[in-house]
């Protein structure tokens, strides 16, 4: 169920505004958080969930990391905008596992969902929301 609340966003603005809280324990922490969300991206989203989903993921990723670069970046395809987190650190599904469900559930009342996929020594976080959320 979608949430009522929708405005439109400029998803790299939004972003930058977010990383600007982390920036003292990313430095802390000596880990760069690169925003390569693409800068016309604007989403039709509730931005008080949209922030806590995008918070919550960062700022576990930030947790979960040290000497690192994390990036996090936009892919459109077909009906679906993407928001991926990469290079979240090997430890990231443990420190996000005790709040995993409640940005679940954040993100399904925006109409999306969450996957997280671990390869190596690097793990993948990729909220998916439906075109309908979404605006070029």
């Amino acid at each position: 169920m979608a949430s009522d609340l929708c405005t439109t966003i400029s998803l790299h603005r939004f972003v930058d505004e977010l990383m600007a809280g982390l920036l003292p324990r990313a430095v802390s922490r000596k880990t760069i958080i690169v925003n390569q969300i693409d800068r016309d991206l604007e989403v039709g989203s509730d931005e008080n969930l949209l922030a806590f989903i995008l918070w919550n993921l960062l700022d576990k990723a930030v947790e979960s990391t040290q000497n690192e670069c994390i990036h996090i970046e936009s892919i459109r395809k077909d009906e679906t905008t993407m928001i991926r987190v990469r290079n979240a650190g090997v430890y990231f599904y443990r420190s996000c596992a005790n709040c995993f469900r409640q940005v679940q559930d954040a993100a399904e009342k925006l109409g999306g969902s969450i996957s997280i996929d671990s390869l190596d020594m690097s793990t993948t976080v990729v909220l998916t929301l439906q075109k309908e959320f979404s605006a070029a």
